[in-house]
C-alpha cells in the first residue's frame, strides 16, 4: 500500500510539472535577421525557455511558414498582415523595430537634401513600390515639388549591388535599408536624408514600426500565456540591447561585423529602432502611412487595400 501511495504521489507530481511547463513556441528565424539577435539575448538571459527556433531561408519563407502553420511566430511587416486580414486570414502584428533606411552618399558629396537628388544617379533598394522609397518620393514631392521618378536617373536593385556601385562611383546616391546603410556608413559614406526625416516631412511624426512579430490571432487567444511570455521576453531583450552594452557580447558573433566600426554602426542603428508603441498608436500611424502609400504608389503599393482593416495590431502589446 505504501508503494502504491508513493507511486500516486510521484505520478501526481509529474502531472503537475507537465501542466506547469510552458507550452512551446515555434519561432521562425530568418538567417542573418535581427530577430536572431533578440532570440540570442532571450536564451542567454533565460527570459523564455519555451522557444523552439525554426530556421527559415528568407522573409518569403517566413510568410509561407506562418500561413501553413509550421511556425507560431515569425517576423514580417504589418502591410502583409493587413492584406491577409482583408482576405480573411486572422494574422496579427506586434512591433519589433522602426529602424529605417537612408539615402547614402559619399562623404564628400554635395547632396544634402532630397532637392539635391535632381539630375543625379540614384539607386533604390527594394523596387519601385518599396515602402521606404514611396515615403521618400512623397516627401520630395510635398517639400520641394520634386517628382523623383522624373527628376532623377533611377536604378532599382539589391542593396549589396547598389552599395557596391555607389562606392565605385557609378551612382551618386542610394536609398537602402538600415542594416546596409550601417555597412556603408562604416565604410566611410554618410547619410544625406533618412526615411525618418522624410516621415517627419509628411507629418507622420516619425517612421512607423513596419517590422514586427506576426502570428495567428486564434492561436494567440488559445495560448495567451505563451504569446504574452514571448512578447515580454522579446521586449526585455530589446531593452537590454538598448541599455546594456554587455548584452551585445551574445549578439556580435551573429552580426557579420568583423571590425569595430561596422559593429558600432549596426548597434547604433538597431538601438534607434527600439520602442514599444501601443496598438492604438500603431493603428493611427499605419493608417496615415497607408494613405501616403496609396497616394504615391497606388493600390499596387498597398496590396490592393484602400483602408486599414481592423485588428491588425495585437492589443496584448499595450502597456496598460
Amino acid at each position: 500500500m505504501a508503494d502504491i501511495g508513493r507511486r500516486s504521489i510521484l505520478a501526481g507530481a509529474a502531472v503537475s510539472l507537465l501542466a506547469s511547463a510552458p507550452a512551446p513556441l515555434r519561432l521562425g528565424l530568418v538567417q542573418s535577421g535581427t530577430v536572431q539577435w533578440i532570440a540570442a539575448v532571450i536564451a542567454a538571459h533565460g527570459l523564455d525557455p519555451s522557444i523552439l527556433p525554426v530556421t527559415l531561408a528568407n522573409t518569403d519563407a517566413a510568410k509561407v511558414a506562418l500561413l501553413a502553420g509550421s511556425v507560431d511566430v515569425a517576423v514580417s511587416d504589418w502591410p502583409f498582415v493587413a492584406v491577409q486580414r482583408a482576405a480573411g486570414r486572422k494574422l496579427v502584428f506586434a512591433p519589433l523595430s522602426n529602424a529605417t533606411g537612408a539615402v547614402m552618399v559619399p562623404a564628400g558629396s554635395p547632396i544634402r537634401s532630397l532637392a539635391d537628388l535632381a539630375g543625379k544617379r540614384v539607386g533604390v533598394a527594394g523596387g519601385p513600390v518599396d515602402k521606404s522609397w514611396l515615403v521618400v518620393k512623397a516627401a520630395a514631392q510635398k517639400t520641394y515639388g520634386l517628382d523623383l521618378t522624373k527628376a532623377a536617373n533611377l536604378a532599382y536593385g539589391a542593396p549589396p549591388l547598389l552599395g557596391a556601385k555607389l562606392q565605385q562611383g557609378e551612382l551618386d546616391a542610394v536609398l537602402t535599408f538600415w542594416n546596409f546603410a550601417a555597412r556603408l556608413e562604416a565604410a566611410g559614406l554618410r547619410s544625406a536624408v533618412t526615411v525618418t526625416d522624410c516621415a517627419h516631412m509628411l507629418g507622420l511624426g516619425g517612421a512607423p514600426f513596419l517590422v514586427g512579430y506576426v502570428f495567428n490571432q486564434d492561436w494567440a487567444m488559445a495560448n495567451r500565456p505563451t504569446i504574452d511570455r514571448f512578447l515580454k521576453a522579446a521586449a526585455t531583450a530589446a531593452d537590454l540591447l538598448a541599455t546594456q552594452p554587455s548584452a551585445w557580447a551574445t549578439v556580435r558573433p551573429l552580426m557579420q561585423a568583423p571590425d569595430d566600426a561596422l559593429f558600432q554602426s549596426l548597434r547604433r542603428r538597431f538601438i534607434a529602432g527600439v520602442g514599444h508603441p501601443t496598438a492604438a498608436a500603431q493603428t493611427r500611424d499605419a493608417a496615415a502611412l497607408l494613405t501616403v502609400l496609396l497616394h504615391t504608389g497606388g493600390s499596387k503599393a498597398t496590396g490592393g487595400l484602400s483602408a486599414l482593416p481592423p485588428g491588425v495590431f495585437w492589443q496584448g502589446t499595450d502597456a496598460g
